[in-house]
């Protein structure tokens, strides 16, 4: 089970999300929970939030 996070947390740094970039736009977060896409950077509070290890991978798209 998830920790309680008591503070805002950035899904870039969650090992539950896939991350996509389309061009040079902000990178996107699709949680592997709710299955909702979010904004990979972008501050917010998450009871599902699990501190990601591993690196980063995006993988970056060229079209729509």
């Amino acid at each position: 089970m998830a920790e309680k996070n008591k503070g805002m947390v950035q899904c870039i740094h969650c090992k539950r999300g896939t991350f996509m970039q389309w061009f040079q736009n902000p990178i996107i977060c699709e949680c592997a929970i709710l299955r909702e896409r979010y904004v990979a950077e972008a501050k917010r509070f998450c009871e599902n939030f699990v501190e990601r290890t591993a690196p980063v991978e995006v993988t970056h798209y060229n079209h729509y």
